[in-house]
C-alpha cells in the first residue's frame, strides 16, 4: 500500500500525532511548498529559537490570580492573558491586518427597488459607533 519508504514514514508520523485531517492536508501542503523554498529549521532547537525570536514583537502574557470561595474552601486559579489595549495595538502594526481596520462610521443603504434602505452590517453596535460620532 505504500509507493515508497518515505510515503511509510510520513503516514506513522500522522498516525503517532494524532494529527486531523485538516491538520495532515496542511501538512501535505507544506511539504509541498518545502520544494519550492529554502527550508531551514532542522530540530525542535531551531523551532524554540523562531518562537523566542518572534515572542518580543507581541504583546507579553501576564499571569493573574484569581480566587473563589466553594463550599468554606478558598481555591485560586492562575489566569495567562494579554492585555486588550497591547494585543489591539499589536494587531493594527500587523502590516497585513492594519489598513483592514475602519475606524470611521459608515452607514449603509441598499435599494429595494423604490427607495434607499438604511440595513445594519454589523449588529454588535449596530447605530451607536454613527450615533457617537455624529
Amino acid at each position: 500500500p505504500f509507493s515508497s519508504h518515505i510515503n511509510f514514514d510520513f503516514v506513522e508520523l500522522v498516525l503517532k500525532a494524532n494529527l486531523t485531517k485538516v491538520q495532515t492536508n496542511e501538512l501535505i501542503s507544506l511539504i509541498h511548498h518545502a520544494a519550492f523554498e529554502q527550508f531551514s529549521v532542522t530540530d525542535y532547537n531551531g523551532v524554540c529559537t523562531m518562537w523566542d525570536a518572534a515572542s518580543p514583537r507581541h504583546a507579553k502574557f501576564q499571569k493573574a490570580v484569581i480566587s473563589v470561595s466553594h463550599r468554606d474552601q478558598e481555591h485560586t486559579f492562575d489566569i495567562w492573558y494579554r492585555p486588550l489595549w497591547d494585543w489591539a495595538c499589536d494587531l493594527l502594526k500587523d502590516h497585513h491586518l492594519g489598513p483592514h481596520f475602519v475606524f470611521d462610521a459608515q452607514r449603509l443603504y441598499k435599494n429595494d427597488g423604490q427607495d434607499f434602505v438604511h440595513f445594519l452590517d454589523e449588529l454588535w453596535t449596530a447605530n451607536a459607533f454613527w450615533d457617537s460620532q455624529i
